[in-house]
């Protein structure tokens, strides 16, 4: 347990490093034809210069506080005048910081001259479920080399966004779901207004890293994302990962907790009790992860958002059906590595550390397991520990979701694994260099991660390879598949051949021994 703890608390950890790098260097901007935008709750103001439009933090839902907490997204209130859309909206409560009126969204759109019928790119923050939002995440090279319009999203987080008990779904008919019941509110208002920013409603993917990427797939099963959105892009999301979905008794039990936690205990009056609450008053640790353990907020099975667990779906046929890229990086568990023992312990992982937690994870299989992943030494087992953390939360979590899904009748699947050895910050730790490790890729597609800009730079070779990425993004946006002029062919992921497409700054071309590089078959049984 203390493993996969470690895991989901590195995954917010950018986002902590993000928070306090919210001051990012301001564009000159000025007022220009197309800054204003008419949606239907009333007229916008963005930003206009050279490189395109941005119209920031656009409400597409209610505020979520008071008696609105632990309830599906309200409707906006229509406003009178034009309202100020050039300064970032509130964050999601996280990390101790953010307010409840957040659920809003950034447009980024190119130049106006060049906003007509574009395709349009949903991106959702990662960071385990309890950290993230989307003004973090600057698209402009998407924007810019792609022509497509970009959609930065918030949604609730922590216990604000998937807190179950069984009174909230006796109110409500759903409960412990809240933050993808935004995701879709936000996908519906980019449905009824993105045409007026020059987008077609009719071509919109959806797409995120972490547990943004999780949070597509979980949209890939919810009825009611249907026709909201016509591809995907799951970028080390693991469909099948440790991010649920949690059986509901597992959910009600966690909230049940949480309640006790905060002093409402009395079941007769918990749901009015926890509303009273400031979000100041829920018990916040040193990474700002809200709840008894860093394993609690996720999203749940409750027979309406949710009906079914991910594989079972997939492999029955009942999901929204759309193209998907899906991938993982190379060395997603080695920031973990660094964060848990590095950082915080001040030390290597050990031998002993790494049989605690293949015997955690892999049971009765232990011994089999262990001797695959033989550690360099008794006093370092950094490589051996961060490979187990890559194997069995990412990569073969993502492995069992692509064959599930492309064994499907007409599903078109594209796989990749990002390699790149040496992205921005891969040399911070200086026990161990840090590879392609998780959420890297994020820096070849923005010009930041959580807030943080990309200041160094790209080198030559990684530009070459962020410019691939970015034309394999948008040119899928565009038509389902990620394959155009200029780029090595990415050909399609299948069970017959599941060949998987490596990017790395090296050379970019597929491969198919995806599977034996991560022991998959120990850990997909």
């Amino acid at each position: 347990m203390q493993f996969v703890r470690a895991v989901l608390a590195a995954l917010a950890a950018v986002t902590l490093v993000g928070v306090a790098t919210l001051s990012t260097p301001v564009l000159a901007w000025a007022r220009a034809p197309g800054d204003t935008v008419t949606v239907q709750d009333g007229t916008l103001r963005g930003k206009v210069n050279g490189d395109g439009r941005r119209f920031l933090g656009v409400p597409y839902a209610a505020s979520t506080a008071g008696n609105r907490r632990f309830r599906p997204p309200q409707p906006v209130t229509p406003w009178q005048g034009v309202r100020d859309a050039t300064r970032e909206g509130d964050f999601c409560p996280q990390l101790g910081l953010g307010g409840e009126d957040c659920l809003v969204l950034n447009v980024h759109t190119p130049p106006v001259a060049e906003s007509r019928n574009l395709p349009v790119m949903v991106w959702l923050p990662g960071g385990a479920y309890v950290a993230g939002w989307g003004s973090g995440y600057d698209p402009a090279p998407l924007v810019a080399q792609g022509k497509v319009i970009v959609v930065t999203v918030n949604y609730r987080l922590g216990p604000l966004g998937f807190m179950a008990l069984p009174e909230l779904a006796e109110e409500s008919g759903t409960t412990g779901n809240y933050g993808l019941l935004d995701q879709q509110a936000a996908l519906r208002w980019v449905r009824d207004n993105i045409e007026k920013f020059g987008g077609n409603p009719g071509n919109v993917t959806l797409t995120g890293e972490s547990a943004g990427g999780h949070s597509v797939c979980m949209q890939l099963l919810s009825p009611g994302a249907a026709g909201l959105f016509h591809k995907a892009i799951s970028q080390s999301g693991a469909c099948t990962s440790t991010l649920g979905p949690a059986p509901a008794q597992t959910a009600y039990k966690t909230g049940a907790e949480f309640a006790k936690q905060v002093g409402c205990t009395d079941p007769a009056t918990v749901v009015a009790c926890l509303r009273g609450k400031q979000p100041g008053d829920f018990p916040v640790d040193v990474l700002g992860l809200f709840g008894p353990s860093p394993l609690s907020w996720m999203p749940m099975i409750d027979g309406k958002v949710i009906r079914e667990p991910t594989l079972t779906a997939l492999a029955a046929g009942r999901y929204n059906k759309v193209p998907l890229i899906s991938g993982s990086t190379r060395n997603e568990g080695k920031l973990f590595t660094a964060l848990n023992y590095h950082l915080t312990k001040l030390r290597n992982a050990t031998a002993d550390d790494l049989r605690t937690e293949i015997r955690f994870r892999a049971g009765d299989n232990a011994p089999q397991v262990l001797a695959a992943y033989p550690p360099a030494s008794a006093d370092n087992a950094n490589e051996a520990v961060s490979a187990v953390t890559t194997d069995v939360l990412f990569a073969c979590p993502a492995l069992a979701a692509n064959q599930n899904a492309a064994a499907n009748p007409g599903q078109r699947v594209y796989a990749y694994e990002f390699a790149d050895p040496a992205p921005p910050l891969a040399d911070f730790d200086p026990l161990m260099p840090l590879g392609s490790y998780h959420a890297s890729d994020v820096w070849y597609l923005f010009k930041n991660l959580n807030g943080i800009p990309l200041i160094l730079g790209l080198n030559n070779d990684q530009q070459r390879l962020s410019n691939q990425m970015v034309s394999y993004w948008t040119t899928f946006a565009r038509t389902g598949n990620p394959n155009g002029s200029g780029t090595p062919n990415w050909p399609a992921f299948t069970p017959a051949s599941p060949q998987v497409q490596r990017l790395t700054s090296q050379g970019t071309a597929p491969f198919t021994t995806f599977a034996a590089d991560h022991k998959c078959h120990l850990w997909n049984r």
